[in-house]
């Protein structure tokens, strides 16, 4: 099957040059100095390639660019350079290459002045053949052919066939500065170099180049480095358990040919007392490319009270409970020589993961106190997955509470808009006959990594692929205009609602803590006004001059208000009328909401930060100037109508719908299978914890009174927590004129009473929802501190 694609792709890079060749067949170039001409890019300045620290993708870009028009087709396919970053991970090695090229471009003023032109068949030509239209230029390029690399002891090495050059220079020497503290090191072509990084993080690598002519030529590119599982022994004392799942997952019903089990890993943070006796297990996301590490996925706990961050992972530990942290990294599978993205892998493989991990902390613990399991964003779905399959095969879980963060039990979302850009530029400027493949390579991971991942197919309530019907891939089919779901979607639905009647976990309590907002509030644009966006809102307006003779034109939608439609995305590269190399293009979606609902995307959820899903693009040129032109810097991705999987009918969901008197039971649209919620009034970021929320999901997670001193004959505490508008001391002595005093995280007092404290005292306040700290003194001695916490 690889041996097929890679003919595949080898016979279009052939196609695209025939036609380059046959376009310029009556071209005179006897006054060209190299043999490669390269036409001014829409999408990209090659010039600029040498003035700034690229990586990988601007490398890719470079490397086509040159190689599709060269006349002399001395460079071998994109694809090839690609599947040696494939097998990199198999050997644990990171290819550097480098490319050196002297090519020539037709001046602007050739064209403005109609040097070249278009004969009537179609072929390129010089009107005037003494005009001076060539202008030479060179550009040299160093990059890794992968963009991040797991551990701090590297292996690079530049293999003789990944040095591209086209020009009469040699080069005769290579020196790399690793960012390693070490300086510059000679390498030499065909052998490892050992690079050993003090600390994780993103390294520029800078490459100085020395050509025979003497000239010296320094190069930077960028490469991220994170910690393996052995560096976290090593340099913190961590230890990061990998392990495989023993049951595997029919994945049949999505053609999987043959099905494998999943690889994961976890890391216990304990509480004080070192023993693993009253376990959390949080289970990590939607993560692609393991974007969050284990770490990051315990930075999820962070929330922000008064300028101060506190974490509710150490929150729970200082109480005693056990943190298990679940990550789906990437990994390579020698069975079928594929590398595996865990956190964006089917579910049902994840799940087993989780299965297994349960089974194992079931078998460590020591004690009988059941498990806590958290589940964010998709971490929701895994974990839901996971417990129905055990109680449906007789399996105990051993499971008193199931926490769903703003997870999408209904579906998620990114704008189709958006979507249709991103494939577009991505993949739908393959195809110019005279400018070649003009596809921006750095968006592509975008979509192969996230949008066509096993995981967003599930998940997405309106996914761009079913919109396709054509053979270009990129072209919405616009009878297709309604939301459309990958079939993935209908197959994971039905899985998770198989197990039992209520497709949720029946032996837990299962609560819900969503970001969106509970009372179908809008959330607003980034500029100055701040106005609400609303279905149908324009959240792109742009017009990108990209090069002089070509503009870029984009415009996107939000999915419009209930049975209208809109052009959801508009994108239209305009050629000025004199540039013979192209004809414009333009290419646009349609959206059209159902009957019973308006356009998913300005309902209420919680946000995605539209820069995390770029974090890794180039800000400048195209990609940057369509970035900066957006009106928005968020989208609804977690619709609070499907983290709180209020049930509808016939898969109608009205996703403005306002929550009103809900109640817990499995009916209807305002009643949820969850026991209890926390739903916010205003929309939130995705999986952002607030001090509201996390004393909503501590008054659940800690059964009883915070601290409190053991039941005895003496004892005082608190007969509730949390509380709201008052706090009740219950004691078995009086104690007079005692001190009563509450003060916040950032150690502000907000409360300061003396009274007497008598057998039951109740102790009216006000004070925001928020996590405090309680003392009651007597006499000058403390006789009761614990956290309070304030619904």
């Amino acid at each position: 099957m690889k041996t097929n694609y890679l003919l595949l792709i080898t016979m279009l890079s052939i196609s695209v040059f025939s036609q380059k060749q046959k376009a310029f067949e009556k071209f005179d170039k006897q006054d060209m100095e190299t043999s490669i001409l390269v036409p001014q890019s829409p999408v990209i300045d090659l010039d600029n390639y040498n003035n700034k620290i690229t990586n990988t993708y601007s490398f890719y870009q470079a490397y086509k660019t040159i190689a599709q028009n060269d006349f002399q087709q001395r460079l071998k396919p994109l694809s090839s350079l690609k599947e040696a970053n494939k097998k990199s991970h198999f050997t644990n090695k990171i290819p550097l290459a480098i490319l050196l090229s002297d090519y020539e471009s037709i001046t602007e003023q050739a064209f403005q002045n109609q040097a070249v032109t278009r004969d009537a068949q179609g072929y390129i030509i010089r009107s005037h053949a003494n005009d001076i239209i060539f202008k030479k230029n060179n550009i040299t390029i160093a990059a890794p052919l992968r963009s991040k690399h797991k551990g701090l002891e590297t292996t690079f090495s530049i293999a003789s066939n990944h040095i591209f050059n086209t020009t009469e220079k040699t080069i005769e020497k290579i020196a790399v500065n690793f960012d390693d503290g070490q300086g510059f090191r000679t390498v030499s072509t065909n052998q490892n170099i050992q690079v050993s990084y003090l600390k994780a993080g993103n390294k520029t690598l800078t490459f100085q180049i020395t050509l025979d002519n003497g000239s010296v030529v320094f190069r930077q590119t960028r490469i991220e480095i994170t910690y393996s599982n052995a560096d976290l022994e090593r340099n913190f004392n961590r230890m990061v358990t990998t392990f495989n799942s023993t049951i595997t997952p029919d994945l049949s019903p999505y053609g999987e040919t043959t099905s494998y089990n999943g690889t994961g890993e976890y890391e216990l943070f304990l509480s004080a007392d070192n023993v693993l006796d009253k376990p959390i297990i949080l289970v990590d996301g939607f993560d692609p490319a393991d974007g969050r590490d284990i770490a990051g996925i315990y930075e999820l706990l962070n929330f922000e009270q008064n300028g101060t961050t506190s974490n509710l992972g150490d929150l729970v530990r200082d109480e005693g409970f056990d943190v298990v942290i679940l990550n789906f990294p990437v990994y390579t599978r020698a069975a079928d020589n594929q590398v595996i993205d865990g956190g964006v892998d089917f579910i049902e493989r994840n799940a087993m993961l989780l299965v297994e991990l349960i089974n194992t902390v079931n078998a460590q613990k020591i004690g009988t106190e059941d498990n806590v399991i958290i589940g964010p964003s998709m971490g929701g779905l895994i974990s839901r997955y996971a417990l129905n399959y055990m109680e449906h095969a007789n399996l105990n879980h051993e499971t008193r509470l199931w926490i769903s963060f703003d997870a999408p039990h209904h579906g998620a979302n990114v704008p189709i808009g958006f979507q249709h850009q991103f494939n577009f530029l991505a993949f739908g400027l393959d195809d110019f006959t005279v400018l070649g493949d003009q596809n921006v390579e750095e968006l592509q991971p975008i979509i192969d990594g996230m949008l066509t991942s096993s995981a967003a197919r599930q998940m997405l309530v309106d996914q761009f692929e079913p919109h396709i019907t054509n053979n270009d891939g990129v072209s919405f089919n616009s009878s297709l205009d309604l939301p459309q779901e990958h079939p993935y979607k209908a197959i994971l639905d039905a899985r998770l609602n198989s197990f039992n009647a209520s497709g949720f976990p029946e032996l837990t309590r299962n609560i819900s803590i969503i970001n969106g907002s509970g009372m179908n509030a809008r959330y607003q644009d980034n500029t100055t006004a701040t106005n609400n966006l609303n279905p149908g809102s324009r959240i792109l307006n742009a017009n990108i001059d990209v090069i002089t003779g070509a503009e870029l034109k984009a415009e996107t939608r939000f999915t419009p208000n209930a049975g209208t439609q809109v052009f959801s995305s508009k994108v239209h590269l305009d050629f000025a009328w004199w540039f013979p190399l192209a004809n414009d293009r333009i290419n646009n979606a349609t959206s059209t909401a159902p009957s019973f609902s308006n356009g998913v995307d300005a309902a209420s959820g919680g946000l995605f930060d539209i820069l995390s899903l770029t974090e890794d693009l180039e800000t400048d040129g195209l990609v940057g100037d369509f970035l900066n032109s957006l009106s928005t810097d968020y989208f609804n991705f977690i619709p609070s109508v499907s983290s709180m999987a209020f049930q509808v009918t016939n898969n109608e969901i009205n996703w403005f719908h306002t929550p009103s008197n809900v109640t817990t039971a499995r009916a209807t649209s305002n009643i949820t299978p969850f026991d209890a919620w926390y739903m916010p009034n205003e929309n939130e970021p995705h999986v952002t914890l607030t001090p509201q929320n996390v004393a909503f999901a501590l008054s659940e997670i800690i059964l009883e009174t915070l601290s409190t001193n053991s039941f005895s004959e003496n004892f005082i505490k608190l007969e509730q927590n949390p509380v709201s508008q008052s706090l009740t001391i219950l004691s078995s002595q009086a104690h007079k004129n005692a001190s009563i005093s509450v003060v916040d995280v950032t150690g502000k007092t907000v409360l300061q009473s003396n009274l007497d404290v008598n057998q039951r005292t109740t102790v009216p306040f006000q004070m925001t929802s928020g996590l405090y700290i309680l003392t009651i003194e007597s006499h000058g001695n403390q006789i009761l501190k614990t956290r309070l916490l304030v619904k």
